[in-house]
């Protein structure tokens, strides 16, 4: 009986190992559409780590289309006609008005950020500015107070944690580490309780 037992759970060990390994294959490629991103659905789809044709980008962010090699194949996409781009490290772009924008968190609001070029004494740096959409196939807008309150004008309780947690907009892209989100996002989830 402890041999059966034993073989048993041996199995199921063996058995969850390949599954969640399974699942943790990163993979890079295009999402035609928002639905295809809510599902997961690459296509020109690539194993990052066992495929010897990488998906790579040319001059991904400076013109409003973008040139692929995919198993030795060059292929141009118009950001216009597709959703989002999926890198190997495993980072999501949304293309939005031929500008694209990490998708940072999709929990309630989307979160994005987008990189913008300063000048520090004459170090370029790139400062990131927060932006979001209230669906996955929203508008995108810059992330304000006025814009959050705006998008949602009959919740009340949403304005009001918004007004009590940030005085202005200086904050407002704040993460909240205890609860793994964006304080924005996790003031709308309570929100809705």
């Amino acid at each position: 009986m402890k041999t059966t037992l034993f073989n048993a759970i041996i199995i199921l060990f063996v058995f969850t190992s390949k599954t969640i390994a399974q699942d943790t294959t990163v993979t890079s490629g295009i999402f035609l559409t928002a639905k295809d991103f809510q599902h997961n659905k690459l296509i020109q789809e690539v194993d990052c780590e066992n495929d010897k044709a990488k998906f790579k980008t040319n001059k991904f962010f400076s013109k409003s289309s973008f040139d692929v090699l995919y198993k030795g194949k060059s292929i141009t996409y118009k950001k216009k006609n597709i959703y989002a781009y999926r890198n190997c490290d495993n980072k999501v772009w949304r293309f939005y008005n031929d500008k694209e924008y990490q998708i940072l968190e999709i929990s309630g609001l989307y979160i994005y950020s987008a990189r913008k070029i300063v000048m520090d004494g004459g170090i370029i740096e790139e400062e990131p500015l927060y932006y979001f959409s209230s669906t996955s196939n929203g508008d995108i807008k810059k992330l304000t107070l006025a814009n959050l309150k705006l998008t949602f004008p009959t919740n009340q309780v949403y304005q009001n944690m918004l007004d009590s947690e940030f005085m202005n907009d200086t904050k407002i892209y704040r993460y909240d580490v205890i609860h793994k989100m964006y304080k924005v996002n996790y003031l709308l989830v309570q929100s809705k309780k």
